[in-house]
């Protein structure tokens, strides 16, 4: 029900392009509001580039990357005022539940996580990379619960992006930790059996970001799917219940996301003289 308050509140409007066929399958998520953007709805404006049905993406993606922005923007205005008044008041949290407390508890939480996994040297410098990923993930699963958005999440596209990015990463993180040993580990310590090990390796490589983008993809399409199918059956009670669990939902995703591509940067990274 509440998925189709824009195509209510723009029913009988004139001259509007059949909105409600443009993504011809569940896939696509049905209408949003970026389907009023002129060539979104009919997929005009990148042809080619995207699917079929896929073009709203491109807004989605950067209206999340707005909204990460504009939360760290208010973020770094609390801590800027805490640290104008200088002393032990620069380290006392604001009052109440502040962009600043918010981000600080999360960053220092997940900052704990990262070092649990590489420690504190190699959390220090991947962690703004995990960080930024976590939270436009995260943003952009829970932005697929406001009526009229779609999230960029539930598209394969925009995780395969995403999942690319975390793939150059960490064999860029590999190969400047270790060198030409990173590739060479690859190979395994038989030296007939070089050829079949670095297949397997070079294979699970490849595989690490194919399981990243349909994981998020398809827990992302299936939440908000059940979400939307329920509300519209029973619209009243049971639709708040769903809300909670998709923000739960949306949370875990992300933070399974940032901790498997910890876990492969770690990976990379690590001492190969003790495997």
């Amino acid at each position: 029900m509440i998925e189709m308050l824009p195509r209510l509140l723009l029913r009988g409007l004139p001259d509007l392009p059949d909105l409600g066929g443009v993504f011809h399958s569940m896939v696509s998520g049905g209408f949003s509001w970026y389907h009023l953007i002129p060539g979104v709805a009919d997929d005009s404006l990148v042809p080619g580039m995207l699917q079929r049905g896929e073009t709203y993406v491109i807004f989605a993606a950067w209206t999340g990357c707005a909204v990460v922005v504009a939360l760290a923007w208010l973020a770094k205005r609390g801590l800027d005022r805490a640290r104008a008044r200088g002393g032990v008041d620069a380290l006392v949290p604001d009052a109440g539940f502040t962009p600043r407390n918010v981000l600080e508890i999360l960053t220092e939480a997940l900052f704990d996580l990262a070092e649990s996994s590489m420690g504190r040297k190699d959390a220090k410098i991947f962690f703004p990379f995990l960080g930024a990923l976590f939270l436009y993930i995260l943003v952009n699963n829970l932005l697929g619960l406001v009526p009229g958005f779609l999230p960029a999440t539930s598209c394969v596209s925009n995780n395969l992006a995403l999942a690319a990015l975390v793939f150059l990463t960490f064999n860029a993180a590999g190969l400047w930790r270790n060198g030409f040993g990173y590739v060479k580990h690859l190979g395994g310590p038989i030296l007939v059996m070089v050829p079949f090990f670095f297949l397997i390796e070079s294979i699970g490589l490849f595989v690490r970001p194919v399981s990243l983008t349909l994981r998020l993809a398809g827990n992302m399409f299936g939440d908000h799917t059940v979400f939307g199918i329920m509300s519209d059956l029973v619209p009243w009670g049971l639709p708040s219940i769903l809300l909670g669990l998709g923000a739960f939902v949306s949370f875990i995703q992300a933070l399974v996301f940032m901790l498997l591509t910890t876990v492969y940067i770690s990976l990379a990274v690590a001492d190969l003289d003790h495997h």
